[in-house]
């Protein structure tokens, strides 16, 4: 084992740079791709390196150490290697090159050049990869461990880098109309000018009313199911209605909100934040019940004990332990909240760039629409090769990522400080 060890460790090195760049091709979707003659001689090396390891570990087995080649290794081997090589032969060939067009199944998708390409390479790297793990512990379950555990890690780069692209584009293609006066001005003529201040406002108090009415019903109905009706027909019936409702999507949400709400309250601020805090409803409940369920039955036992009632117990011990979850269902029912489009564009805002009414100078006028980050994004991206507003609408994407991811780091601050307090 110890002889062959550089050669399958050279394989994985020539297979994850080429596993890397082709990701990032095809993720990046350009319109040439230079590298494909290194991809071909990466591919070809790793055929020859995973070959001879693959030989001499047959060897090493004719000299009297135990076989390692068994039909269920064998096979899977060989089917990669001919994959790999069928990858090089159809880029010599011409066959994949940039007038390639595939229409798969009378789809109306068309996958060109730019995706099959990096993509079929992407598979090749990959499996050379799998191929010299394996060879390099000679397929024992260390080498399997190897493998998995390398997928797991791969996996969560590849998150963190689609999360780093997503962030770095938009704060390239945005950070040039980020301005004092874009934050501060309403638009006007259509989004070509003015900023987005109209739509701030309308974005703060929509979710300002969407919590106002989930988080005290969210909350209650926790607190209700998990201390009150623990093990009744009620909590079983409850909990399955509440899992339904989160997996609806938001537009049906939107739709009952025109039926109902606009038909009765008219387009307006109320309407929105009545239909936002009716979708956040089954997020504050699960995320709260899972807090309250992770209050050790001790604290409750020990309070009963001491002569406490239930409802003391709840309010002096359960939900002081639990708060750090309920606040983080909270926060993220707000980042939530204010990056919906659907439930809203039907009850509550308009493009108008009329400031919020404000009575008192504190509180809204609820009977009057409003607008809000991401419907006027979506009425940017309408008027995209019509009006110049491109600027306009990456600056805009880039003030609604902001705002939250800035909320979900709220969230896991507040989660982490109150953590510290507890003693359990």
């Amino acid at each position: 084992m110890k002889k062959i060890r550089p050669v399958p460790l050279a394989s994985i090195a020539v297979a994850l740079v080429i596993l890397t760049s082709s990701l990032v091709y095809l993720v990046l979707q350009p319109g040439k791709i230079p590298l494909v003659s290194f991809w071909m001689g990466g591919l070809l090396l790793n055929l020859l390196l995973i070959s001879a390891s693959a030989l001499a570990l047959r060897r090493e087995a004719q000299d009297g150490a135990p076989s390692l080649w068994t039909a269920g290794r064998l096979l899977p081997l060989s089917a990669d290697l001919v994959y790999i090589l069928a990858v090089v032969l159809l880029i010599s060939s011409g066959r994949v090159g940039p007038d390639l067009k595939l229409e798969l199944l009378g789809l109306s998708a068309v996958f060109t050049y730019p995706i099959v390409l990096p993509f079929l390479v992407f598979i090749g790297s990959f499996l050379a990869i799998k191929d010299s793990i394996n060879l390099l512990y000679g397929y024992s379950s260390r080498g399997r461990e190897v493998l998995v555990f390398s997928m797991v890690r791969l996996s969560a780069v590849f998150t963190l880098l689609l999360l780093g692209g997503i962030i770095s584009v938009i704060l390239f293609r945005g950070i040039g109309a980020i301005s004092w006066e874009f934050l501060t001005q309403p638009h006007f003529r259509l989004g070509t000018e003015g900023g987005i201040s109209t739509c701030i406002q309308g974005t703060f108090w929509l979710v300002m009313g969407a919590m106002l009415i989930s988080a005290p019903l969210g909350i209650g109905a926790a607190i209700y199911l998990n201390e009150y009706s623990r093990h009744s027909g009620l909590k079983r019936v409850v909990t399955i209605a509440v899992g339904c409702l989160n997996g609806v999507p938001s537009v049906v949400y939107g739709l009952f909100g025109l039926a109902f709400l606009v038909a009765t309250f008219g387009l307006s601020l109320l309407a929105g934040s009545i239909i936002l805090g009716l979708m956040n409803l089954p997020t504050i409940i699960l995320t709260s019940q899972e807090a309250l369920k992770s209050v050790p039955n001790s604290l409750r036992e020990g309070s009963v004990a001491l002569g406490a009632s239930r409802w003391q117990t709840v309010r002096k011990v359960v939900i002081p332990s639990a708060l750090p979850g309920v606040l983080t269902g909270l926060i993220i029912g707000v980042a939530r909240a204010a990056g919906e489009t659907a439930p809203i564009m039907w009850t509550a805002v308009t493009f108008s760039a009329t400031p919020v009414t404000m009575y008192y100078g504190v509180v809204p006028d609820v009977t009057q629409p409003v607008n809000n980050l991401c419907y006027h994004l979506l009425n940017l991206i309408y008027f995209l090769g019509a009006w110049d507003v491109e600027e306009k609408a990456w600056g805009t994407a880039l003030v609604l990522l902001a705002l939250v991811l800035s909320i979900n780091m709220v969230a896991i601050f507040v989660r982490n400080h109150y953590r510290k307090k507890i003693s359990w």
